[in-house]
């Protein structure tokens, strides 16, 4: 295992990239900021890298440039991916990895052929609460799983923000939906049967402000999703069993609260608490191990692909349903 650091490129310097990632990146010993780019400089330099770029192209072929975190809008992944796995990098992209499965099918081709880890930025995946959660499900705590229930919704006040752009990607399934659905593959799988959906949608930006779906397994279990862009910050992940349920308080965003896996059986209520995690730290450090060591990371780059096609299938069922009940009212308006 080489003892180097990775020399880290990072793409985009949003808000989660200036509060949450470039401070975790720094307090990881198996990583580096070397470079950071923004078509504002200034806000690139704001980062403290060791090189600083107007421009996301000059980053991605910059030599001593080891692995890319892609911070940018989701509607820039998919050609900012395929660039940096064409220059040799590692790339560790924001979710959700693509705007379609279709765009996560070409991502997914060029990290194989450049022989190179892709990772989807699920950095949830590394609080202790999933693995625990995993734990009690395999030690039969609550039974059988039959079902999940997964919502996470966020307010967004700003009528310019970028996740109301459709040509960039914008719309609650995409940007906090993609989290609900990680987590009901995270636990049933992926063999679905049927999907079904209702959405609603802003017909000025042309995107979806709340999606609401049903997944049907082919092994009789379900899971229900539900995000949106009104309401405030709300966060709950179940899973129920046949003899119990598990109850995750906060299982996406694990560092405005502290999250807390309540166990609810016949025999009462256990609660498990947990000491502050920073979940971006982990994530790094499980892409460094891979690249140093090559140990596998936890997400492979499959990972984002099997979950675009779910939000595929959510999206059209949901504008299916949309588009037919607006049939109706048209039809029943003309009478």
């Amino acid at each position: 295992m080489s003892s180097s650091p990775v020399r880290f490129g990072v793409v985009g310097v949003g808000r989660i990239t200036r509060e949450q990632f470039a401070p975790a990146l720094v307090n990881t010993e198996c990583a580096v900021l070397q470079t950071a780019a923004s078509r504002d400089i200034r806000r690139a330099k704001a980062l403290n890298p060791q090189r600083a770029y107007d421009s996301y192209s000059k980053l991605l072929h910059d030599p001593d440039v080891d692995a890319v975190y892609v911070g940018t809008h989701n509607g820039l992944h998919k050609e900012l991916v395929i660039e940096a796995l064409e220059h040799g990098k590692h790339v560790l992209c924001e979710k959700p990895l693509g705007c379609t499965a279709a765009e996560c099918e070409e991502m997914v081709a060029a990290a194989d052929s450049a022989e190179r880890y892709l990772v989807e930025a699920f950095m949830y995946r590394h609080h202790p609460q999933v693995r625990r959660a995993q734990k009690l499900l395999q030690d039969g705590v609550v039974g059988e799983l039959v079902a999940v229930e997964a919502s996470f919704s966020v307010h967004l006040r700003q009528t310019d923000d970028v996740r109301l752009h459709a040509a960039w990607g914008g719309g609650s399934l995409l940007d906090v939906g993609c989290y609900c659905v990680n987590f009901a593959r995270l636990f049933l799988g992926d063999s679905l049967q049927n999907v079904s959906a209702w959405a609603k949608i802003d017909r000025t930006h042309g995107v979806d402000m709340a999606v609401h779906g049903a997944l049907e397994y082919e092994s009789g279990k379900h899971a229900a999703v539900s995000c949106g862009f009104e309401g405030g910050l709300y966060q709950r992940a179940v899973l129920i069993g046949t003899d119990g349920v598990i109850d995750l308080n906060a299982p996406f965003v694990t560092w405005l609260r502290r999250p807390r896996l309540a166990v609810q059986t016949d025999n009462g209520e256990d609660v498990i608490e947990f000491e502050p995690v920073n979940t971006f730290e982990r994530e790094i450090e499980d892409l460094c191990a891979a690249i140093l060591g090559g140990t596998p990371p936890l997400l492979n780059s499959n990972e984002g692909l099997l979950n675009a096609r779910v939000l595929d299938r959510l999206m059209a069922a949901a504008v299916a349903g949309d588009t037919a009940g607006r049939s109706e009212l048209d039809s029943a308006e003309a009478e």
